[in-house]
């Protein structure tokens, strides 16, 4: 069975939670079909190219065609195994499309990240059993990619690193740490931002067409919004809640405000 028509679990199988645990990154080949490929290109096509074109709503990813992959389940047995399995306490907070070429001017070889942090948006814990990720990268390979000719690169294991500040010393991308991925079209790439990572000049004819989504917990926030008020409209309730504003869910519930709201008017001392 392909990845594109298989039915997926609800979170990791053991097999994955264990390599995602050791590399800080795990790769899934071909999840979409081409059908399911086809409306999502074009529209990132046309963002790269005519963006005035499209609706408002399409205008601002991850509207549109696009905004299928919010919820796919298999991002979201991923998401469930590293960073909350109630979907209420799970924010994307950042999606943009990264449409790279042959010398393109791309800044290309930038390492960073990686090592044990506190800072919550890149810390990588394991407790009581549960992995907690932090800020996680969901990518979209919309076309193939030819292993080292220019896909993410990723220092395995160095999420987990006792020794950040030193991880620069493996930054020569000759090192011999560093490893990359080759993919087919519709095959999804997810990693813990804790990962020390960077992108790679793009050498492959074909230009790179990815969709960079980024997840976070409800309590936490590193991005600025800038998602547009018509792209939001545009997106379906279940697919809406994933841009809650950072705070925990308890907070919106009647019970909540039955008990704990403090009256503001007429109060007296």
């Amino acid at each position: 069975m392909s990845s594109a028509t298989q039915e997926w679990t609800p979170t990791l199988t053991e097999e994955e939670l264990v390599l995602f645990d050791l590399k800080g990154y795990i790769l899934f080949p071909g999840v979409l079909s081409e059908e399911e490929i086809a409306p999502i290109k074009e529209q990132a096509q046309t963002l790269h190219d005519d963006r005035e074109s499209l609706s408002p709503g399409e205008q601002c990813l991850p509207g549109g065609p696009t905004s299928v992959l919010i919820d796919h389940p298999a991002v979201l047995r991923v998401l469930h195994s590293i960073i909350d399995d109630d979907d209420e306490k799970i924010r994307l907070e950042n999606t943009f499309l990264s449409y790279r070429h042959i010398d393109d001017g791309h800044r290309g070889w930038t390492p960073h990240a990686g090592g044990k942090s506190v800072n919550p948006n890149y810390s990588y814990q394991y407790h009581d059993g549960k992995i907690f990720s932090g800020m996680t990268r969901v990518v979209w390979e919309l076309n193939g990619v030819e292993k080292g000719k220019g896909g993410t690169a990723f220092i395995p294991g160095s999420h987990k690193s006792n020794y950040r500040k030193k991880l620069p010393l493996f930054d020569d991308p000759d090192s011999g740490v560093w490893d990359t991925y080759g993919c087919p079209p519709g095959s999804l790439l997810v990693f813990s931002e804790g990962v020390r990572h960077t992108s790679c000049v793009w050498t492959q004819e074909v230009p790179r067409m990815a969709l960079f989504f980024a997840y976070n917990h409800i309590n936490v926030r590193h991005h600025r919004p800038n998602y547009t008020q018509a792209m939001l409209d545009s997106l379906t309730p279940e697919r809406r809640r994933f841009f809650n504003e950072v705070y925990h869910p308890q907070f919106d519930t009647p019970q909540w405000d039955k008990k704990y709201t403090i009256p503001t008017t007429n109060a007296k001392p």
